[in-house]
């Protein structure tokens, strides 16, 4: 018997008990249950949308390196249909980012089909997306010897050896492949992912992709430190890391971490986070300056 059919029969005293405890209750679930049914019309709206399946199944290829000028194609597309300005340009900085920058022949040619079909006013977008290493064009090697050779005829020997070291690390910048492979980005799983029993971080895009912030977490805590992924922080364009010697740590089940987000950070990463909490027994703490996605930044990207 549900508790608003047990309000039959009673006294005044049960009466302003179930007025004050459970009616408020009840009150509770219909809110949270309209806010989810809320959330299921919204999803539903853009799963059910006509190339849903077709821009999942792209954002999959580009993710795993296969089939890129099929890849390309929908891209073209996308444009030419007229898709919002946002998700056209979100799955352009995906195929950059995975493919290490777009030859110069399809930057110029996406980048012109972009123009024409949304407005020359976005011509600063790209120079903003570009400036933030998310839509690039690829430089050669032989452009990067002959301007490496330039500047080093201007400065000191020892500046020099420091230009060619920035000089290779441009080479490789952004090099998505080299990290996705050494970090395990992509599940190598059998099978269909089963999102009701959740074997990694992965579940989070259904499988597809963990989010490298999170693993690369994951990987320090498995190892205790940095030793074995200085590699993996050159590739991102960062630095080395050394740790000085470790105190005794507590038992797992009493550590807390403190995972901190400069820029923001999505929710996606917030629940493979709490996922890897609940795996370790560990308790993450999130601080973060915001929470964004991909919607949101190149929003901003727009506005600079």
């Amino acid at each position: 018997m549900s508790l608003f059919q047990r309000r039959r029969g009673m006294d005044i005293k049960q009466m302003k008990n179930f007025v004050s405890q459970e009616l408020k209750g009840l009150k509770q679930e219909h809110r949270l249950l309209s806010l989810h049914i809320g959330a299921c019309e919204s999803i539903m709206k853009k799963k059910t949308r006509q190339d849903f399946q077709e821009l999942l199944k792209t954002e999959h290829a580009l993710l795993e390196g296969f089939d890129i000028r099929e890849s390309i194609s929908f891209i073209e597309e996308h444009i030419d249909r007229q898709v919002t300005p946002i998700e056209s340009l979100r799955i352009l900085c995906l195929l950059s980012i995975t493919e290490n920058g777009l030859s110069p022949k399809d930057y110029r040619s996406l980048k012109t089909q972009y123009l024409q079909s949304y407005g020359p006013e976005h011509l600063l977008t790209f120079h903003n997306l570009k400036h933030l290493g998310l839509l690039t064009e690829q430089v050669s090697g032989e452009t990067l010897a002959a301007m490496e050779n330039k500047v080093s005829k201007l400065v000191t020997d020892k500046a020099a050896e420091k230009l060619s070291d920035a000089f290779s690390s441009l080479a490789r910048k952004n090099n998505f492949r080299a990290i996705s492979k050494k970090l395990g980005l992509i599940p190598r799983g059998h099978g269909e992912y089963d999102l009701k029993v959740s074997r990694d971080m992965a579940y989070v895009f259904s499988g597809a992709y963990v989010p490298l912030s999170c693993k690369i977490m994951e990987q320090v805590l498995e190892r205790r430190g940095w030793l074995g992924l200085e590699e993996v922080a050159r590739l991102l364009g960062g630095h080395e890391f050394v740790t000085a010697a470790e105190e005794p740590r507590p038992p797992a089940s009493q550590q807390v971490i403190l995972a901190v987000f400069l820029g923001g950070c999505t929710f996606s990463e917030v629940a493979a986070l709490r996922f890897l909490g609940r795996e370790r027994g560990l308790r993450f703490i999130i601080l973060t300056t915001a929470i964004t996605n991909s919607a949101r930044l190149l929003e901003s990207t727009m506005e600079m």
